[in-house]
């Protein structure tokens, strides 16, 4: 099997300069209940930083800091959100040499939680889920009759459920640092993955291959143009499968009545749903072979990528292609009629993802980035939202992945809330707290302006800060043109 082994090189002294990104994985779990002020946390770094070619702090560096300050919410009576803040100040390179850093919590990976400009961690307001939220504006409008609000309620709390508003993160949770001081380093490194064809005449095949394949996947039902082919596998489906495992991704679950309202509650909820279906594609009238994704705690906030079989094999191994791309918000579509998933406009973030993902456990003996000048930078998905790209495809040669490097470590449960009692006290003093406050009429019609607004102006739709990519520069490659086919349909 493959080893990620990391060399050193030295070089003149350089500067990652504030604001950087690190994006690291958590090795023990927190919670606003039960974690302490003051107690150590390890992340791990899972994705490399470079500047100018050069990688400067490599998978693998360990990030060493405390949590600053915890807040419960308890009863409910002082704290309607709880908080946590933490604090990395001290990164250990893979080679055992440290560096001291200063850093601030930027965001947290497919999360219902959110992070304030001081890197405070906020949990979600408990009454603020779309079901409760939707419950609240139909009660507004029976405001003058106390006996259908009573009702209205009692059918709410029999429905949904009331969400965990406690901030729980398992170990293996995923955040954004960001560097707030300029950090000085002496050495870069290099990883050792190897181009996936050494000679020339394997070159000339391995482009030939890329040429040959569709680029694109279409809705199974109404044929519209969807997902970009971002990502290519070369081994068995059943190493790919592991090696997603050892990345903490999971199958999703077929669609169906019973997924369907599964995936309803965990929206209305703002309750996890790690195994939500996925649409229906097709990549040359195939269907998709796998189905996986990864999140947090969040339906509305996932990655995800479709994996299709090829009739192609590489050096005896299958080819398989996949699409894929990263839900970050749930909303209502007009031209849609229905809610939909709203994504990441730069989908190249999410085949960096991908790629550092599975790189980071071991699984992957060789990789290449190729070029496809002829893939459309800027197109629509089938749901009329624009997505951007270079156009390239990441191509990662797998080994069995028996024994995987590095894997989400299972850690220790911590306590998340208090007993019945006290739930039921919280339940109580939220919602009625909520109701005179965030659910009053006025405050509710100033939502809906914004919201409207956010849609007219665009500022609903973002796109998500750049992941940085494992491979080094020189693993690409250019495909110079595609075979001649029918063209695709133009998409709407």
């Amino acid at each position: 099997m493959f080893l990620a082994v990391w060399a050193a090189q030295a070089l003149p002294a350089a500067t990652i300069e504030a604001g950087a990104r690190l994006e690291v994985r958590v090795r023990q779990p927190l919670s606003s209940y039960s974690s302490k002020a003051g107690s150590e946390i390890l992340a791990d770094l899972i994705a490399p930083v470079r500047r100018d070619g050069f990688t400067f702090l490599p998978q693998g560096s360990v990030l060493r800091g405390h949590i600053e300050n915890v807040k419960a919410i308890g009863w409910g009576l002082k704290n309607l959100r709880a908080s946590i803040t933490l604090q990395f100040d001290l990164i250990e390179l893979p080679d055992g040499t440290t560096h001291t850093v200063s850093t601030r919590v930027s965001s947290i990976d497919n999360s219902r939680e959110s992070v304030d400009q001081s890197g405070r961690i906020l949990g979600i307001r408990a009454t603020a889920p779309f079901g409760h939220r939707l419950a609240g504006i139909t009660r507004n409008l029976f405001v003058w009759d106390p006996l259908i609000q009573l009702v209205l309620a009692g059918s709410t709390a029999a429905v949904l459920r009331f969400p965990e508003s406690e901030i729980y993160f398992p170990a293996g949770a995923e955040l954004a640092l960001s560097l707030e001081q300029p950090l000085e380093l002496d050495t870069t490194w290099s990883t050792p993955l190897p181009r996936l064809a050494s000679t020339s005449a394997g070159q000339a095949r391995l482009l030939d291959l890329i040429r040959r394949m569709t680029y694109r996947s279409f809705t199974q039902d109404s044929r519209k143009p969807a997902d970009y082919v971002n990502v290519v596998f070369l081994g068995d489906p059943e190493w790919i499968e592991r090696a997603f495992d050892a990345a903490g991704w999971v199958h999703a679950d077929r669609l169906g009545k019973k997924t369907g309202w599964m995936s309803f509650r965990s929206l209305a909820e703002a309750r996890a749903y790690p195994a939500a279906p996925m649409s229906a594609m097709t990549l040359d009238e195939r269907p998709a072979r796998l189905q996986l994704s990864k999140t947090l705690n969040s339906y509305a906030q996932r990655h995800h990528l479709r994996v299709y079989d090829q009739s192609d094999s590489w050096n005896g191994r299958p080819v398989l292609a996949a699409a894929s791309t990263q839900d970050i918000a749930v909303t209502w579509s007009f031209g849609n009629t229905r809610l939909i998933h709203v994504i990441d406009r730069n989908i190249d973030n999410e085949r960096a993802k991908i790629v550092n993902d599975l790189v980071y456990t071991g699984c992957v003996d060789a990789a290449e980035l190729i070029e496809r000048p002829w893939v459309p930078a800027e197109t629509r998905v089938a749901t009329g939202q624009k997505i951007f790209t270079d156009g390239a495809v990441a191509v990662l040669e797998l080994n069995p992945c028996r024994a995987a490097l590095r894997s989400p470590l299972p850690g220790v449960d911590l306590r998340v809330s208090g007993g019945r009692g006290q739930r039921f006290g919280r339940r109580l003093f939220l919602t009625v707290g909520n109701d005179f406050t965030f659910n009053n009429p006025l405050y509710q019609a100033g939502l809906g302006a914004k919201w409207l607004w956010n849609r007219i102006t665009g500022r609903e739709v973002r796109t998500r800060p750049a992941h940085t990519p494992v491979l080094d520069p020189h693993l690409r490659s250019t495909v110079l043109a595609p075979p001649a086919r029918p063209a695709d349909p133009e998409p709407f």
